[in-house]
This record gives structure tokens, sequence and C-alpha cells, in this order.
């Protein structure tokens, strides 16, 4: 499990239709084994920094940016994306925001071999954030962060196939990928596309419920939202309102809001989902149940 404590880097990608090539054998990488080992003094530094910088803290950016930069001298890459995102963003009062410096650690990292390196400098090519007539176009970088299995840039591939090149099994596949290495936004993603494509709401639910236990807030809004008897039906899924699962979901959602790192492994065994009404626990299966 990754530890981006600068913030997730959120890319709204600007391109257009893609050119994709067609896969009839997609296989699953996982990001994992194409990292290096992190130094270990290196990484006691990284994890200072992160602790430093933690919400609702002093942060002593100087310190920050100066614990970052000596764990980077030791090539440690989750260093050189965290300090990126703060020179990309700037954070008033602490660090002024630096393009250059961010993109010359995105190649820092592509030189490193960095899955997330390759996806960083796509993202920025898609945003045409500080890079001009790029010699590769973003969707390449996406693609190599993508075939080295960086789970970001499987999740935003997997909805470019789904959503815009009409290659939905692959686009699925990419996704699950994603998933596979408990990359929550890729849960979000798979309950959005059974919320909204196929109309299977048992899948979209207890896919935003496993994207909620590996700490996505976002999940755990909706999840409170769905048992709520002041949602409306069809944003609630035609779920029967509960109030205690409405208080179970708020809770877990005001917990995340306090602390994002927060993560709940039970809670799919702790808390199984209540049947759908009239799909049951999954409308392709209607005579399934969980515990067979």
């Amino acid at each position: 499990m990754f530890i981006f404590k600068s913030g997730v880097l959120l890319i709204a990608l600007n391109f257009g239709a893609p050119a994709m090539a067609e896969s009839s054998s997609f296989v699953c990488i996982h990001e994992k084994d194409y990292l290096p080992l992190l130094d270990p003094v290196a990484d006691a530094w990284y994890r200072e920094a992160v602790q430093l910088a933690k919400p609702d803290t002093l942060r002593p950016w100087h310190h920050i940016v100066e614990l970052y930069e000596k764990a980077i001298e030791r090539n440690h890459w989750k260093a050189m994306h965290n300090l990126a995102a703060l020179y990309r963003t700037g954070w008033p009062g602490g660090v002024e925001k630096d393009t250059q410096r961010t993109i010359d650690l995105y190649r820092r990292m592509i030189e490193l071999n960095i899955p997330q390196g390759f996806y960083n400098m796509g993202a920025m090519i898609g945003n045409k954030a500080g890079i001009t007539n790029p010699a590769t176009d973003g969707l390449t970088y996406l693609g190599k962060a993508a075939k080295m299995g960086n789970p970001p840039a499987l999740t935003q591939l997997g909805k470019l196939y789904i959503y815009v090149a009409n290659k939905e099994v692959l686009g699925l596949e990419y996704t699950h990928c994603a998933a596979e290495q408990g990359y929550s936004p890729a849960n979000y993603e798979l309950g959005m596309y059974h919320e909204s494509v196929t109309k299977n709401f048992p899948k979209s639910l207890i896919n935003y419920q496993i994207a909620l236990s590996r700490g996505n807030i976002d999940a755990a809004f909706y999840m409170a939202s769905v048992f709520d008897k002041k949602t409306p039906q069809h944003m609630a899924l035609w779920y029967t309102p509960q109030e205690h699962l409405n208080q179970l979901y708020n809770g877990y959602y005001q917990q995340l809001k306090a602390d994002p790192d927060l993560r709940f492994p039970t809670l799919m065994k702790d808390h199984p989902l209540p049947p759908h009404p009239t799909q049951g626990f999954d409308a392709e299966r209607p005579d399934w149940k969980p515990d067979q």
C-alpha cells in the first residue's frame, strides 16, 4: 500500500477519443513487481516527512521539504512523488508552486523506471500543465504505466476503453486489475459502472463498500446516503432506508474525514450488505446468496 501524503494525483485527462490498440489477451500485471526496494535510511526520512505533513498539524514545510530532498538523494521514489505534488499545487505559506521542478521529479522517476512516474507525466500532459508540444503524448505515458501494473493508469485507461473507445470488456479487465491491487478508486469506478451501465445494483453497492473498506471517502459518503430516508429512491439504488445502516456508514465517513489513512479490512465480514428489494444479492443470479 503506497503512502502519498501530499494528496492523491487527481486528473481529468483532456484527451480526445483514444486511438488505442485492440488487445485480445490482456494480462494483469501487478505494479509491485516493478518497484525497487527502498533504501531504509531514506524511507525513515520519508515517513518522518509524511507524519509532519499530516492535516491539523503545524506542518513545518521547510523541514518536510528537506526530509523529502534527503530521501530523494537516495532515489526514494515515493518522496519524489510527494514532493512533486507539493510543487505541482503549491502550499500557501509553505511551498511555492514550481511546475518545472514537478516535471523534473517526474522525469527522474521515469529514469528509474517507476510506473507512477509514467502515470504522473501522462497526467501532466493530459492537463496541459507546463509541457508544450511534447514529443510523446499523454496516452503513451499512461499506457506504459498501465503495462507496468500502475493502478491509477489502469483505472484511467479502463474508463477510456469503456466509455470512449467502446471496448467495454477490455476496460473492465483494466479496472478489475487495478482493484485486485487494493486501489479503492477502481472499486468506486466499478460501483459507478454497475450503477449506470448494467443496472446491477447489488454489484454496484458491494464495490462501493469495498472501496470504503480501502479508505475511499467518496464511497463512504455514498454508502451513508443509500440508506438515508431523505435520499431519493433512484439515487439510493432503490434500497430500503435503514436508520442503523445510515448511522453506521455516516460514522465511517466521519472517521475518514478525520483521518484519511484509516482502513476497514473486515467491513464486508462485519457488516454484510442486505439483499436488494428486487435484485437480491446479484441481479444476474437472483437465487444466489453470499454464503454459496
